[in-house]
């Protein structure tokens, strides 16, 4: 089956229309091959100063541009505002301001990680720490019946 050229842009933005502010600045920025810095300095150009942290926090989720910056970030990034501010709303709309992703967010964001990797260590603490408990939970009823017994 042949798919028209229409029929792929729409899909696309579907695509576009679902993605977060976080993953698609991450996107954009990687697919030009910038470092942190490289956008700092085009933002710099259109009279947006900022440091290097902000932009990891906007990526990480952590804080978000305002309209005047998403108007310069569609600018060097050369794609509507509306898509910028579409993905800021899908990044509310996903809830990502729960606690547990806040933390999550700030740990990797402290560390270096990437986003991925914290999820996988927070459940695998979450899984051994439940283990710990149960075992926990198992020795004190152990304990209990032999001072039961005598």
């Amino acid at each position: 089956m042949i798919k028209t050229k229409m029929e792929e842009e729409k899909q696309e933005k579907i695509i576009i229309e679902k993605r977060t502010i976080e993953e698609l600045l991450r996107d954009l920025r990687t697919e030009k091959q910038w470092s942190y810095m490289n956008v700092v300095v085009e933002l710099n150009k259109l009279g947006i100063f900022l440091q290097e942290k902000e932009v990891k926090k906007w990526e990480y989720g952590l804080k978000y541009p305002d309209l005047d910056t998403i108007y310069k970030l569609s600018e060097i990034y050369f794609i509507p505002c509306e898509t910028l501010v579409m993905a800021k709303s899908n990044s509310y709309n996903k809830g990502y301001q729960a606690i547990h992703q806040t933390f999550i967010k700030w740990f990797c964001y402290l560390t270096g990680i990437s986003l991925k990797i914290g999820y996988i260590m927070t459940n695998a603490f979450i899984y051994i720490a439940l283990v710990i408990s149960f075992l926990f939970f198992i020795e004190m009823c152990n304990m209990y019946l032999e001072l039961k017994r005598k």
